[in-house]
């Protein structure tokens, strides 16, 4: 509940932002400052209907995010995440089934790393790229796909050891069920994708002399901050 409402604190801050946006560039249009666009003017209002979808869609962070809590959602739901807590933190000792499940579960996650790196090192590899550099190749962009499927495959095993999951069917379920609880952090995202799409529109960044590289590092870093929960957003009375 409580990440839920800084969620909402958080997505309800960065819509006020891009609302300052808007009202700053107007200004800045009608006084001549620089190449400020305003976002209020018909052409601002165009790009704003024509681009809203494509620019949340397009979001590299929204992917990643979805990816990540398909494979994670596996993890959480079949046990294992509690287990490893509890193994950590000494909180109390594991049970036959689970030292089995949990040791179950490491094998599958070292022989998936195995198969990965000789796919890598072998001749003939096909996970880097046509000259055999690490760059642009598909390891490289498939790493997040690589490591969801890894993390959900160990959870599987060891739901699966653990009776956890039963069928398929509990399998699919988990993969949502870490989407659905973060449904906040994703409807947060689509307003910083909408603050900072709208900052640059403006110019508003090159007015201020701000370099575009750090407004995109900032617009990266806010994206995933969207899944955490801070004091400032979370605090309840």
């Amino acid at each position: 509940m409580k990440n839920d409402l800084g969620s909402s604190r958080m997505g309800l801050l960065f819509f006020l932002l891009t609302l300052v946006v808007a009202l700053l560039s107007w200004i800045g249009s009608i006084y001549g400052v620089g190449e400020v666009q305003s976002l209020l003017s018909a052409e601002g209002i165009r790009w704003v209907l024509g681009h809203v979808v494509s620019n949340y869609v397009q979001c590299p962070a929204l992917g990643l995010m979805l990816i990540l809590f398909m494979g994670g959602g596996i993890v959480v739901q079949s046990g294992l995440y509690d287990i490893l807590k509890r193994y950590c933190r000494k909180e109390k000792q594991l049970s036959r089934k689970e030292r089995r499940a949990l040791v179950s579960a490491s094998v599958a996650l070292l022989v998936y790393t195995i198969g990965i790196a000789l796919s890598v090192c072998l001749p003939g590899n096909f996970l880097l790229s046509v000259t055999g550099s690490w760059l642009h190749s598909p390891l490289a962009e498939g790493f997040v796909y690589i490591l969801s499927v890894g993390v959900g495959l160990t959870g599987m095993v060891y739901g699966y050891v653990s009776d956890t999951f039963r069928s398929i069917m509990d399998v699919v379920q988990s993969m949502a069920s870490l989407i659905a609880s973060r449904a906040f952090s994703l409807v947060t995202l689509f307003f910083v994708v909408q603050f900072f799409s709208s900052l640059m529109y403006t110019h508003l960044v090159e007015w201020a002399g701000v370099s575009n590289d750090i407004v995109h590092m900032v617009y990266f870093v806010c994206c995933f901050l969207t899944v955490f929960k801070f004091p400032l957003f979370t605090h309840a009375r």
